[in-house]
């Protein structure tokens, strides 16, 4: 299984494949996101070559087009033109909005629809408040909106479903649920959506195939609703010149359908056609390296300087996008997600260390930078960025290490055994609850286990918006969010600094837990490594503006001067 991005008018689509070639494109609904439905078709009919759809506005798909059903259809048309896909399947909430795809899709020859019942019903109801509360207890709402899909009928949650389709595991809904919340101002847009894309003039455009438990709320398993495509559901089927299916009677029809103007201006594309490019100023991508896929964002001009922006842990690099912003003026900024944490793919279960860390880092800067490259890391980032330093010098020119990481022996005894609980998905969505509470608390006492007014920090806690993406980019993580945190309070920074050859910042904004550690790391650094205080941590809240643009036009001054 891969994950992969399309360009669109309407901004990216994340879409994950079974296949390099799949012939089904699957638009989830309310139970489901891209990647666990994906998994979940792998497991039950491995050989079916299938695409599975994040909706816009749901995970790593942009929410340009979840704001109306016309932008919606387009995006995810644009998406099946290029994979090339003749079926495209709609389940529950996503069974009129298929039919507004499969009426703008050339050559599409079936459309599926599975449980239509559940939007009939989810019509009458209004959709859940998931707007960030201070407490966190809109994702405990969103978890029980996705799990209740799965039990119960739209309004009627008091009697489970006979012959309903067995729960997900609990980590499945979890990704399902983090998936949703990543941008929770969407999914309000995305369900009215659903239920308006009936009323797209296109969505009749294409006779429905085949309708499974049509009047019923399902969910039907995925094994049963797999079972009724057709026969030719694989590769997509030859093609004449005109790229229309030879043996199809609505050929004339598709031929006019595919001058059909989308939204940002150009005509549905087929699988030769290129995409529409809507520039945008953060981009995502996969990236594939030698322990799976490392999820990436990219920003600024491809042909620019590169630079590799390496986040601190538990989260992603979603906290580095404001600064990744700064940067992009003057660099091609490079933030991936470490194996393990974020989006990346999660190979490992137990221990790793910085230097492994390193080596996959120095992989993603090869892939994508094609020569030496600027390096900035923060906490975890830093220490990283330092063993690329020390490894690969040929592939740095400069870097900038804001406070790594440089603790006394019993202090990182005391944080190896308290910092980093489990953080395991639950069938009643407990785990949430912890991380909203860990992401909380991390802004009021360093480390945040100690709840003592010794341990307090000068910090507020951030608006619920901003505490929501903290939290997230931790939930994203899930089970393994603890391994590059262990490697870098394992790692020995006392010892690798000495060993610096590249021309580094190391820097701390006054606001940072780890600004103290200044006077040990200038002690063991070696010479013609600066050292300064910067004015702000452009990447934690409610940091003053003025102080923001200063020290990014400081650390751009920096590299500049390379």
């Amino acid at each position: 299984m891969r994950g992969r991005h399309f360009d669109t008018g309407h901004g990216q689509i994340r879409v994950w494949l079974t296949d390099d070639r799949p012939g089904v494109l699957v638009l989830p609904g309310i139970r489901w996101s891209g990647r666990p439905l994906t998994e979940e078709i792998a497991l039950c009919a491995p050989g079916h070559p299938v695409a599975v759809a994040d909706l816009p506005g749901v995970g790593g798909s942009a929410p340009g087009a979840a704001d109306g059903v016309g932008a919606a259809a387009d995006a995810l048309a644009q998406v099946a033109g290029a994979l090339g896909v003749h079926t495209v399947v709609g389940l529950d909430m996503s069974c009129d909005l298929a039919a507004a795809v499969a009426g703008r899709v050339p050559g599409c020859r079936e459309l599926v629809q599975v449980d239509r019942g559940h939007l009939t019903a989810a019509r009458e109801t209004a959709p859940p408040d998931v707007t960030p509360r201070g407490d966190g207890t809109h994702l405990s709402r969103l978890w029980q909106t996705v799990r209740n899909a799965h039990l119960f009928a739209p309004g009627s949650e008091r009697a489970t479903v006979p012959g309903r389709a067995e729960l997900p595991s609990p980590a499945a809904l979890d990704r399902t649920v983090v998936a949703f919340a990543e941008r929770p101002e969407a999914f309000t847009a995305l369900w009215q959506t659903w239920c308006r894309a009936g009323e797209d003039p296109l969505a009749g455009g294409r006779p429905v195939t085949a309708q499974v438990n049509p009047e019923g709320t399902g969910p039907t398993s995925v094994h049963e609703w797999l079972g009724r495509l057709s026969k030719a559901h694989g590769h997509p089927a030859p093609e004449t010149p005109d790229g229309t299916s030879p043996d199809r009677p609505e050929a004339a029809r598709d031929r006019a359908r595919r001058a059909l103007p989308l939204a940002g201006g150009q005509a549905c594309g087929t699988p030769s056609s290129p995409v529409v490019i809507r520039e945008t100023a953060i981009r995502r991508a996969f990236t594939d390296t030698s322990v799976g896929q490392i999820h990436v964002r990219l920003a600024g001009d491809p042909a620019a300087p590169p630079l590799l922006a390496l986040h601190s842990a538990p989260g992603s690099a979603g906290l580095l996008e404001p600064l990744m912003r700064g940067l992009a003026e003057d660099f091609h900024v490079i933030a991936p997600d470490y194996p393990g944490n974020g989006e990346s793919d999660k190979p490992w279960r137990d221990g790793i260390d910085i230097g492994r860390l390193a080596d996959v880092m120095a992989e993603v800067a090869e892939r994508h930078a094609g020569c030496p490259a600027f390096l900035w890391g923060t906490h975890t980032g830093a220490l990283i960025a330092l063993e690329m330093c020390v490894r690969r010098a040929d592939l740095v020119r400069r870097a900038v290490l804001e406070a790594p990481p440089l603790l006394p022996p019993d202090f990182t005894a005391d944080i190896l055994e308290h910092y980093l609980p489990p953080l395991r998905a639950d069938r009643f969505g407990s785990h949430l609850v912890r991380a909203w509470g860990m992401r909380h608390d991390m802004f009021l006492f360093w480390p945040w286990y100690r709840d003592r007014t010794a341990a307090d920090r000068p910090l507020r806690v951030p608006r619920a918006r901003e505490l929501h993406d903290w939290t997230v980019g931790l939930l994203q993580s899930g089970p393994t969010y603890h391994l590059s945190y262990a490697a870098a309070f394992r790692y020995p920074t006392r010892d690798r600094l000495p060993k610096l050859t590249v021309p580094a910042l190391i820097c701390a904004g006054p606001d940072d837990m780890l600004a103290d550690n200044l006077p040990a790391l200038r002690s063991a650094a070696p010479d013609g490594v600066t050292l300064a205080t910067t004015p702000a941590t452009c990447w934690y809240p409610d940091q003053d503006p003025a102080a923001v643009a200063e020290t990014v036009r400081r650390y751009r001054d920096y590299l500049a001067a390379a």
